[in-house]
């Protein structure tokens, strides 16, 4: 699934948007499964399937534009991150996940030739899990937004990929699956300047918006999203979720490598074997 693909998820992205509007810059608090810790004790080897990490350059309106060396920088910074995060988690083996090329060396599965597109449906199959379970696992703390929570949901964290990854588990011979997926909405420079300017003078504009003299637009949606999921093998389930949001009015935050690896450090910091709680909270 490429890009062309991934333009049929918009309420995805839609739900990601309106999420990271109503957390704010608070970091979340990480999900698990009641079982987490029996579900664990057989994992030893755990595959990291290839980062998803996207950088969009937010236009008028609702369209965006992928921003291919931004995301090729972003995709590197937390590739780098990640690598060095997980060093420090001896609990688990984390092999990257196989090429096809590689799978077709030492298999006979034909259907190995598909397995890029295979990985991508997962993906995006990951990410519309993931909105779901940040609209319903996490409360908005912005005053008058609706509430779209389940609290049987956070008691009952029982989110699932399906059975369809143990094809994916089998051939990269893995007791488990790691996904991370990133996205980063970056304002225009005029958009910035808007924000800057709607910033400063916020009460002045407020006060002549309301005796309709003038309208001052003042953009939003730009922001960094960082979501992490460990992801049983055998049944699909969401073992642990974590994820962070940041709104950034400059944008640019996953090209930084040490503001890369500092929102990676935050979002691995209750991953299981860490030595931390394993509840929801």
């Amino acid at each position: 699934m490429g890009e062309s693909k991934a333009n049929n998820l918009p309420m995805v992205f839609l739900y990601m948007l309106t999420l990271v509007i109503m957390v704010g810059c608070v970091p979340a608090h990480f999900r698990a499964n009641p079982q987490l810790q029996e579900r664990v004790q057989p994992i030893k080897t755990v595959a990291i399937v290839p980062l998803s990490v996207k950088v969009y350059q937010l236009a008028v309106g609702s369209d965006r534009q992928l921003m291919n060396d931004s995301t090729a920088a972003a995709t590197q910074n937390v590739a780098i991150a990640i690598e060095k995060e997980l060093s420090r988690h001896s609990v688990f083996v984390f092999t990257p996940f196989p090429s096809p090329t590689a799978i077709l060396a030492i298999s006979n599965d034909l259907a190995a030739a598909g397995l890029k597109d295979e990985l991508e449906d997962t993906q995006a199959l990951f990410d519309a899990v993931s909105a779901s379970v940040l609209l319903h696992t996490y409360e908005p703390k912005v005053r008058d937004a609706p509430d779209q929570t389940f609290p049987e949901k956070l008691k009952n964290f029982d989110y699932s990929l399906g059975p369809g990854v143990q094809r994916l588990a089998k051939l990269a011979n893995a007791d488990a699956l790691l996904f991370i997926s990133g996205v980063e909405r970056v304002p225009t420079t005029g958009q910035v300047a808007g924000s800057i300017v709607g910033t400063v003078l916020g009460s002045l504009a407020m006060a002549a918006l309301t005796m309709g003299h003038i309208g001052v637009h003042v953009p939003t949606g730009s922001s960094t999203t960082l979501s992490v999921a460990l992801v049983d093998a055998t049944t699909g389930a969401v073992l642990w979720y974590n994820v962070f949001f940041r709104p950034e009015i400059y944008g640019h935050y996953l090209a930084i490598p040490q503001r890369a690896a500092d929102m990676v450090e935050w979002v691995f910091k209750d991953f299981p074997g860490s030595g931390r709680p394993t509840r929801n909270e």
